[in-house]
Parts: structure tokens; C-alpha cells; sequence
């Protein structure tokens, strides 16, 4: 029997036109630790409304970041996370300034900001084949200094930098 899977969301924040922000979760967390993701989170029933709402609570907590600080441009389809069973919905947003963050330390390592002409350039990611459950899946592994993208958070690049960037 297949699980439902969870719904959550996050925040791909474009800054100053340029950069992808994104943070290195702290390695004692019992989901994704370490990993460099978007910020966001759960669906939380009791308090979002919705998923946009989600992506918005999740920024605050982890970065200290309020909506006022940026404009939500628009949202890419959901995207599976393969070990956990999450169904992402990524929201897109901007801001022409670098804001001043508020890292939340039980949760967040550190903020990343990625200039996107990194991310394009072909010397800095490869497509990797991984074979799951009798399903062949491709994914790009993105490299920044000494930070690897993958999974979700990649695929989720993917379709920013082919629909988007």
C-alpha cells in the first residue's frame, strides 16, 4: 500500500535579480539534515490556511524573513521527494535587495546565496541516472563551492532554470 504523500512548501527566492537563495539545514535534524534545500517546511493543518501560507510561516522561522521583505511572483508544480514521501509545492519569489536575515540555528546551518549564471553553467552540474523501485530517474547534481544540490531541491532548480532562470 502506497502512503499518501505529505504536502509542504517552499520558498525559491530570487534576490537582486541574480542569486537563488538557499539554506544548509543543521546536520541533528531527523529529515534532510544537512542537505541544501529552499526554505519551508510541513503543511501545518492548525495554522496555514494554505501551502503559500506554509512557505511563508516556514521563511519566518527559519530566516527571519516576513513577506513584506519580498513579492511572491508565481508557483512550479509539485515536486516528489523520493525518501520521504513529501509532495513539494515551490513558490517563486523576489527582491531587488539583499534583506537582513535572522538564521534560526536549531534549524537552519547557514543561508547560500547562488548566482544563477553558476547554476547554468554546465562545468558546475551533472545529470546523474539513479535507478528506484524498477524506475529509472534523472537527476542533476549542482555544485557550489563546497555545497552539492540534489534531489528535490535540484529538480525543483531544474524546472526554475528551464521555465524561469
Amino acid at each position: 500500500m502506497i502512503n499518501s504523500p505529505v504536502h509542504a512548501a517552499v520558498l525559491l527566492l530570487v534576490i537582486e535579480k541574480d542569486k537563488i537563495l538557499f539554506i544548509k539545514r543543521n546536520a541533528h535534524l531527523s529529515k534532510h539534515a544537512g542537505e541544501v534545500s529552499f526554505p519551508g517546511g510541513k503543511f501545518d493543518e492548525k495554522t496555514d490556511k494554505n501551502l503559500l501560507e506554509t512557505a511563508k510561516r516556514e521563511v519566518l522561522e527559519e530566516i527571519g524573513l516576513s513577506d513584506s521583505h519580498y513579492n511572491v511572483k508565481g508557483e512550479l508544480s509539485p515536486e516528489h521527494t523520493v525518501s520521504t514521501n513529501f509532495l513539494v509545492h515551490t513558490y517563486i519569489a523576489e527582491t531587488l535587495t539583499i534583506p537582513k536575515f535572522n538564521i534560526n540555528k536549531k534549524e537552519v546551518e547557514k543561508i547560500i546565496l547562488v548566482p544563477i549564471k553558476h547554476l547554468k553553467n554546465k562545468r558546475y552540474h551533472v545529470k546523474v541516472p539513479l535507478k528506484l523501485n524498477e524506475k529509472l530517474y534523472f537527476n542533476t547534481f549542482y555544485y557550489y563551492k563546497k555545497h552539492l544540490i540534489w534531489g528535490a531541491t535540484s529538480r525543483i532548480l531544474d524546472n526554475f532554470l528551464k521555465n524561469h532562470g
